[in-house]
């Protein structure tokens, strides 16, 4: 996560763009927006979260079952962002690789499945082309996430309002993405956490897309571009 936010934060200034900025993050991406938020303050002038993934999420392990993100940590210290001499194809163990290569032609098969099917047609074709490389997938894997979500968590047990008053808006599904009986418990704990984000700012404000799962951007853009339209307008008052 540190490694990515660093990378955009270069990306920005190495396009010429200059802060301050509102950011926008949807289901991981939200935590990526807070975290370059706390490493650079004075570049964020008001955030939207879509959607965005809690903090201590359940995640699915093969010895252990569903484990929550923090029993993952090891303790170990988050690396520094690698600032050059990127990781090349040819050093990853070939191990990872025939494992990989292995599950690629099943995901990307279901690249576009349900709601990305309403993507354009250019982007479809991206997804697909994407999720048939190996290094795609090696690259989505991060062996500190635990840690790094463990940094946002200590943020906000530090102080009840993380992004003072930057303009927050939080957009939360209105609909489940599990409708069963045993989904229903982790659709409540999903408000609960919708909710307390909401905390994050003193001006945080939560808006519900009662048309739309966990995929926002794709089922309801305009609630999108009119949450992004608010907190500009809260930003130039």
């Amino acid at each position: 996560m540190n490694q990515i936010v660093y990378e955009l934060h270069t990306l920005l200034d190495k396009a010429g763009e200059r802060p301050p900025y509102v950011l926008v993050g949807h289901s991981f991406g939200g935590g990526l927006v807070r975290l370059y938020q706390s490493k650079y303050p004075a570049d964020v002038a008001g955030v939207v979260l879509v959607e965005a993934a809690a903090d201590n999420p359940w995640r699915k392990t093969p010895d252990k079952g569903l484990v929550r993100s923090s029993d993952l940590a090891t303790g170990k210290p988050i690396p520094e962002v690698k600032t050059s001499e990127p990781l090349r194809y040819s050093q990853i163990p070939e191990r990872f690789v025939t494992m990989i290569k292995e599950q690629v032609p099943e995901l990307s098969a279901h690249a576009n499945d349900p709601p990305r099917d309403k993507l354009p047609a250019d982007a479809k074709r991206m997804r697909t082309w994407s999720y048939a490389q190996v290094k795609m997938h090696i690259s989505n894997d991060n062996p500190f996430e635990a840690e790094e979500l463990g940094t946002l968590r200590a943020e906000r047990a530090r102080t009840a309002h993380v992004l003072g008053d930057l303009p927050l808006i939080v957009l939360s599904r209105g609909l489940p993405e599990d409708s069963s009986a045993a989904g229903q418990k982790f659709e409540e704990e999903h408000n609960r956490d919708q909710t307390e984000l909401v905390a994050l700012s003193r001006l945080g404000k939560q808006v519900v897309a009662k048309r739309s799962g966990h995929h926002i951007p794709l089922d309801e853009p305009d609630l999108v571009v009119a949450a992004i339209r608010e907190v500009i307008a809260g930003v130039r008052r």
